[in-house]
């Protein structure tokens, strides 16, 4: 038999672990989100902003402005790129 106190705690544990779980959820989804939002404007960085440095390549330019590992960024912009455009958006 449970000690009656956790019986008392037992709707609190429950209620809390039940919040955190949806927390979580929240968090994965914007994350998510955020990452195909940074694909895209890796994708435009690439295609022009590069240029307002004067640097040779654009791959110089996301090296030094976004020291991530190149392949992250490669992969976050092919995200960006295989995903269907959202209705509304340019």
């Amino acid at each position: 038999m449970p000690p009656p106190n956790s019986m008392r705690s037992g709707p609190v544990v429950l209620t809390r672990s039940t919040e955190i779980l949806a927390w979580e959820r929240r968090s994965e989804r914007e994350r998510d989100t955020r990452f195909v939002e940074l694909g895209r404007y890796l994708c435009e960085v690439e295609r022009t902003y590069w240029r307002v440095e004067k640097l040779k390549s654009s791959t110089s330019f996301l090296s030094r402005r976004f020291p991530e590992s190149r392949r992250r960024r490669t992969y976050l912009m092919s995200i960006h790129e295989t995903l269907p455009p959202r209705p509304g958006r340019n």
